[in-house]
């Protein structure tokens, strides 16, 4: 993938998860693991219903792949849907052949016939508690906006951060998605 390509990706993940201060180098959900589902409601070509300030609105086409799902936001990128208690989380895995490396992203998924709202697990109350305690191992970012970099094992990601799912302080504000039909 093209280095162009995976920045416009980031771009497209962050405006969906607020800043998009956290990130991961390794997976929450791993394929066929008991947490992880599929649902076919997610599906289809999807639209941010807030528009840029040049006017444009973000689309992102969400087609079953071999393990998940594929988004066509920018080529490359994959998903996981995983089902947390009464939550849903969404792992958006942007992939990269160079700069910046392959990251996770985590997001909080709302989905009702139509609509979607989605937001990212990486509010400022999240990462306060994460560099409180330490876990999961992460870095931080100061010369990038203090981006979180989270450097843990899928296992201790899913130790650490999956009792956060129920806490809506965990989670930026959400973005609003409407199927395109």
């Amino acid at each position: 993938m093209l280095k162009a390509e995976v920045i416009l990706l980031i771009s497209a993940l962050a405006s969906l998860s607020g800043c998009g201060a956290v990130v991961s180098l390794h997976p929450l959900a791993i394929p066929n693991g008991k947490e992880t589902v599929f649902d076919p409601a997610l599906l289809g070509t999807w639209e941010e219903v807030r528009a840029e300030p040049d006017g444009t609105k973000a689309r992102y086409e969400v087609d079953r792949a071999e393990s998940g799902y594929s988004v066509k936001a920018v080529s490359g990128g994959t998903m996981h849907l995983m089902k947390v208690g009464n939550r849903l989380l969404l792992d958006v895995y942007c992939p990269s052949d160079g700069a910046p490396p392959p990251v996770h992203v985590f997001l909080r998924l709302r989905l009702e016939k139509d609509t979607a709202w989605v937001s990212g697990m990486d509010s400022s109350w999240l990462q306060d508690q994460i560099e409180a305690s330490g876990l999961p191992r992460h870095e931080v970012l100061t010369g990038d906006w203090n981006r979180m970099v989270l450097t843990a094992s899928s296992a201790e990601l899913r130790r650490h951060l999956l009792p956060y799912v129920n806490d809506d302080k965990s989670f930026s504000e959400e973005t609003e998605l409407r199927r395109v039909k």
